[in-house]
C-alpha cells in the first residue's frame, strides 16, 4: 500500500465526488488524502480506498517529499492545479 503514496486521485464518492487529492497516508483499506486548500497536512481526509479513482499521474518528486515529511501544502496545491491544467488540456485535444 506504500507504493500509493504520493499518487493522485479523484474521488468518485460523496460529498467530494470529482475533487482532487494526493494521497499522503494509507491504514488497511483507507488512504489519507490532502488538496492544500481545504485538506491541508494537518487534517487529511481519510477515505475509504475504493471510493477514489487512482489517476495515471504521478510526480516523483512531490512522492519523495512525502515520504521524507518535506512537502508543504503549497507545493500540493500547485501539483493539484497543474494536473488539473493537464487533465483540462487533454479534453481539448
Amino acid at each position: 500500500m506504500h507504493e500509493l503514496i504520493g499518487c493522485f486521485v479523484k474521488s468518485i464518492a460523496g460529498r467530494d465526488i470529482g475533487k482532487y487529492y494526493v494521497i499522503i497516508d494509507t491504514h488497511n483499506e483507507y488512504v489519507y488524502l490532502v488538496d492544500g486548500k481545504i485538506r491541508t497536512l494537518n487534517h487529511p481526509k481519510k477515505k475509504n480506498l475504493k471510493h477514489v479513482k487512482r489517476l495515471r499521474y504521478f510526480d516523483p518528486r512531490l512522492s519523495e517529499s512525502i515520504n521524507k515529511k518535506l512537502v508543504r501544502d503549497e507545493e500540493i496545491k500547485r501539483a493539484i492545479k497543474l494536473l488539473q491544467v493537464e487533465i483540462s488540456n487533454k479534453e481539448v485535444e
